[in-house]
């Protein structure tokens, strides 16, 4: 399903217009050209709105090159505009409002001043295509930056067309583009951020220890004082977790109740302390025991972790393709 971009996104008029939606764009080609197919959002654009952009001096936005005096903020607009025309294009979907074969004698309910805005005319049209070619699929979304003019995020407004042929009503919700962004994808960005300020660092030697309890956790009931003493299935999931800062582990009570795969964790809990996110988990050992364990992250990215597998089991498999996201 191709989502549309609100007109006046690309109808920007100021520098810090431009600068306060610089990531909107990038998060905009980012979407439509993810290497994987099924992460992938189509962009839709009708036709008379790609000719306009091909015609423009620089892309996306619709102001001379010469009227822009920050060097930096131009040096940024020629980057994009080689990001939009050369990524993007490729995936937008172009869509011609011509082959109607009623009146289109649309009404927007709850806002009819929108039809006679020329720029919202041409999108409205467009939003009307799935009633007449049902080859075509839009959202209901439409997504849309920080900007004066037009309609903002939340907005709203109902499309009704009734012909002798057809009757097409639905209701559309201009939004931001990170709704369009899965948690999971945000909890990545995230953490690359993080890493690159230098807020993760991965410990040679992680401290693993026992609470007051016997030890459930090794079969052969080995000693153990750091993480790589652990058997190797005991330890798996919990070396990886490494890449995300992990610097401390304590094991506590044990329950033969709700066994998962070796060395898989499921979390319950996460407390934000003032430089770290304790993590507690239902860590399942190799002596069939679940353990309550406390990981120890570095501050904010426990929480990052919650978000990203929420009640899903902590496996080899979902923990390392996580790490070969953020990496």
């Amino acid at each position: 399903m191709s989502v549309l971009i609100d007109p006046y996104m690309f109808e920007l008029s100021n520098e810090q217009e431009i600068r306060d939606n610089i990531a909107f764009f990038m998060k905009v080609i980012k979407i439509a050209s993810y290497s994987e197919k099924s992460k992938r959002i189509p962009i839709a654009v009708y036709s008379g709105m790609v000719e306009k952009m091909q015609k423009r001096a620089i892309q996306p936005f619709p102001i001379q090159i010469s009227m822009i005096q920050d060097r930096d903020l131009k040096s940024a607009i020629i980057q994009l505009n080689n990001l939009f025309s050369n990524a993007l294009i490729r995936f937008v979907e172009n869509i011609d409002i011509d082959e109607c074969d009623g009146n289109q004698e649309f009404v927007v309910r709850n806002d009819e001043e929108m039809a006679e805005d020329d720029h919202y005319f041409e999108m409205l049209c467009t939003l009307l295509v799935p009633c007449y070619n049902k080859n075509v699929e839009l959202d209901s979304k439409i997504i849309t930056g920080n900007k004066e003019n037009g309609k903002q995020i939340g907005d709203t407004f109902e499309l009704f067309c009734g012909c002798e042929n057809h009757e097409y009503q639905k209701q559309h919700r201009f939004t931001s583009v990170d709704d369009l962004v899965s948690d999971k994808d945000k909890v990545i960005d995230e953490l690359k951020q993080k890493r690159k300020c230098g807020e993760i660092s991965v410990s040679n030697i992680v401290p693993a220890v026992m609470g007051s309890h016997h030890n459930h956790i090794q079969a052969n009931r080995k000693k153990f004082s750091e993480l790589d003493d652990l058997s190797s299935q005991n330890k798996a999931v919990l070396r990886l977790l490494k890449e995300l800062g992990l610097f401390k582990i304590i094991f506590s009570d044990f329950t033969p109740n709700g066994v998962k795969a070796v060395g898989t964790m499921s979390i319950q809990d996460v407390a934000s302390k003032d430089t770290q996110d304790i993590v507690t988990v239902k860590f399942s050992a190799e002596t069939q025991m679940v353990i309550d364990t406390f990981l120890y992250f570095p501050k904010g990215i426990g929480g990052l972790l919650r978000r990203y597998f929420k009640s899903e089991q902590l496996t080899y498999q979902a923990v390392y393709n996580m790490i070969e996201k953020f990496k």
